[in-house]
């Protein structure tokens, strides 16, 4: 063991350049990819400005309400200012909630409660009506409730049991408590309710994924360099086998990779809030080694570095795709639940060890340590 460790440091002293790019590189293209769909997302933000003539509880309210919606990208100007940028294209739509608004919903009066003014640019007007729209009705619905719980209280004789802001206020509670809206899916006859949810886009793990399978491909070409014909015959003269060489030299890497594995963990859980916990190190030393061995064996079958490199992006890519990284495969499972087991990513990604892959690499790992049968591509 000692003397593959030096050999290999004796190595790396020629070769850590290009170790090191290959094993930041997957950290680097993950956050450089991750930080633009941010910012595309944000590009994509529909530029609308909303004017708040209203200092009160409800208006504040609703204003937080419009803020929250994701796909609006919202700029808080005066009205001049507002309907200028509006001429200028600069803003989609501008809106305004004018004094009086929380007067009018207690009163029930629904209509001309916010203005809006568009032009004709303005692509997503329709939507972002619709959507501040539905905020508002919500505070006229609460209110049309208090209204008509007070009236009963008052046909009843309980007038001092509920104030009007006690109602409206407990209508607010229940919603933040409670899952107002659920869908329900069915497969082969199983029922199953849940809650509405927001997806990202892209999950850091899985860009990270793809990058690290076709890194490892090339970090482990070693075995076909150390192995090439040229190489084989000084392996009659040492001390140890090709072999137990290629092993030990397994297992030096995978520490080395694993360790800058431990870094992405740290690094993803401060950038992209990222779990970290003992189940999710546990995955990715999983993940780690069914890939080190899938790129260790793989190197075993060719004799041509370049075919050994298409093969890898190749696998690679087919991977990705059956992990769900790209297309999500939560359907999928549902019907098929042995499809988590076509892609080691998979498991990655739900914070499992892929127990199928990591027992048949191991089985062909023994049986290319006991046979040693080497194929050429």
């Amino acid at each position: 063991m000692k003397n593959v460790v030096f050999i290999r440091l004796m190595r790396l002293k020629k070769d850590w350049k290009s170790l090191l790019c290959w094993m930041l590189l997957p950290i680097v293209m993950t956050v450089l990819i991750m930080q633009g769909v941010v910012t595309w997302q944000e590009e994509t933000r529909v530029p609308i400005a909303l004017v708040v003539e209203e200092q009160t509880e409800m208006a504040a309210r609703l204003v937080d309400d419009i803020a929250s919606t994701e796909l609006l990208h919202i700029q808080f100007i005066p009205l001049d200012e507002a309907l200028h940028k509006l001429e200028q294209h600069e803003l989609d739509s501008v809106f305004v909630i004018r004094k009086g608004y929380e007067d009018h919903i207690l009163a029930n009066r629904r209509n001309q409660l916010i203005e809006a003014y568009s032009s004709n640019r303005s692509f997503a007007y329709r939507a972002v009506v619709e959507t501040i729209t539905s905020y508002a009705q919500q505070d006229a619905a609460r209110s049309k409730a208090a209204f008509v719980i007070k009236q009963l209280f008052s046909d009843y004789g309980m007038e001092d049991e509920w104030s009007y802001e006690e109602v409206i206020e407990s209508s607010r509670e229940r919603e933040k408590s409670e899952a107002l809206l659920r869908s329900s899916f069915s497969y082969y006859d199983k029922e199953n309710t849940a809650e509405e949810q927001t997806l990202p886009l892209l999950k850091a793990w899985g860009v990270w994924a793809f990058f690290a399978i076709i890194t490892t491909f090339f970090l482990f070409d070693w075995m076909l360099k150390e192995n090439r014909p040229s190489m084989r015959q000084r392996w009659l003269f040492t001390e140890i086998s090709f072999k137990k060489y290629a092993c030990l030299s397994l297992l030096f890497f995978t520490v080395i990779i694993f360790l800058m594995d431990l870094v992405t963990a740290f690094i993803f859980s401060s950038l992209f809030q990222e779990a970290w916990t003992i189940r999710v190190l546990i995955s990715l030393f999983t993940f780690r080694l069914t890939i080190n061995l899938l790129a260790f064996l793989l190197a075993n079958v060719y004799k041509q570095l370049f075919m050994y490199y298409i093969s890898g992006l190749g696998i690679a890519l087919l991977l990705i795709v059956v992990g769900g990284s790209i297309i999500p495969m939560d359907g999928l499972k549902g019907k098929w639940p042995w499809i988590e087991e076509l892609s080691p990513v998979q498991s990655l990604l739900d914070g499992t060890i892929p127990l199928t892959w990591l027992f048949v690499m191991i089985a062909l790992l023994t049986v290319w340590i006991h046979k040693g049968g080497k194929a050429n591509a």
